[in-house]
């Protein structure tokens, strides 16, 4: 069994791990998260569906908070997209990012910024999107809110 030091080192190693070859978007809506899923299904070729094995449970004032999880992956590859949704009945999954409506995960996908910018150009000119951004996952505080 780990204890004391140790035991924070393996933990943070295991994030590390999780976000390894990954790009983060987050993503500022009015839409709700199946019309949000509709319309990148559609637009972007993508098939989100929600994935209950790995909704995320947070408790917080002896309280659960549940946060949906969508997944798509894409064929005859290993990179799955995840779509968190950041908030749910006035708590949010990534306190540092309140304003963020979703976040956009992408595994498995080493380098890949030029993909990224474009999906991120036509995520911002879907109907009802505010804001989509990439974000840099060393520099959130909450990172193992993602981890499922």
């Amino acid at each position: 069994m780990k204890t004391g030091k140790n035991f924070l080192l393996d933990i943070s190693d295991s994030y590390e791990e999780f976000f390894e070859e990954t790009c983060l978007i987050g993503i500022v809506t009015s839409n709700k998260s199946y019309k949000f899923c509709l319309q990148a299904n559609k637009i972007l070729d993508f098939d989100f569906r929600l994935n209950t094995e790995i909704e995320i449970i947070l408790n917080k004032r002896n309280r659960n908070y549940y946060f949906p999880v969508y997944q798509s992956d894409v064929r005859y590859s290993s990179i799955k997209h995840y779509l968190y949704d950041n908030r749910n009945d006035g708590e949010v999954l990534l306190p540092e990012f309140k304003h963020i409506d979703f976040i956009w995960l992408i595994k498995g996908a080493p380098a890949i910024s030029n993909q990224l910018q474009n999906m991120i150009s036509v995520i911002n000119s879907i109907q009802g999107i505010q804001l989509a951004i990439e974000i840099d996952h060393t520099i959130l505080s909450n990172k193992e809110n993602l981890i499922f």
